[in-house]
């Protein structure tokens, strides 16, 4: 699948001076795309090691996410399907209730929109990650795979995440929604 292209993306932000209290539904969302982003960075650090051999085949890099001395491929898999799993429920969460609500505002609908779509590009990536994490406890051949998926959707994810922060803090700040 193409990554998902900044360029085409609708731009609004800067058209509103908020204050600071309509700044903080912008601000929390900020945070909770951090705790993604170091999921994120656990998860490629997870199945790189996996990939470099650290250990034996089934084992990672010490005090990974604070699980003991190393995980083990099935626990790499465990972590990837965690991430998928949150990551979902989130994306979920904005496409039922926040988008729906920022697309009431005209000028940020097409922002919205936007979001939406990039969320089943997201959905996709997490469903190969998620697919492969399964298959790698019984097929070790996969693992250079897996670090290619988990690139990949970081790759999109951390794009989608700064271009949603850039986008959604005004109408979240405009219409009074917390995160």
């Amino acid at each position: 699948m193409p990554p998902i292209d900044d360029s085409t993306r609708p731009r609004v932000a800067g058209s509103v001076d908020l204050t600071p209290a309509q700044r903080l539904a912008g601000d929390h969302l900020r945070m909770i795309h951090d705790h993604f982003r170091e999921q994120l960075a656990q998860l490629s650090a997870a199945v790189a090691a996996l990939r470099d051999g650290a250990g034996d085949v089934g084992a990672v890099r010490a005090g990974l996410h604070r699980l003991g001395p190393a995980l083990t491929a099935q626990q790499v898999s465990g972590l990837c399907q965690q991430v998928c799993r949150f990551l979902t429920m989130h994306h979920s969460i904005e496409d039922q209730s926040l988008f729906p609500a920022v697309a009431t505002l005209d000028d940020y609908a097409p922002v919205a929109a936007r979001l939406a779509e990039e969320h089943l590009t997201i959905h996709a990536h997490l469903e190969r990650v998620d697919d492969l994490a399964v298959a790698v406890p019984s097929d070790p051949t996969l693992v250079a795979e897996l670090v290619s998926a988990v690139a990949d959707l970081r790759h999109d994810l951390e794009s989608h995440f700064a271009y949603e922060e850039a986008e959604m803090a005004e109408p979240l700040g405009l219409l009074g929604l917390g995160v």
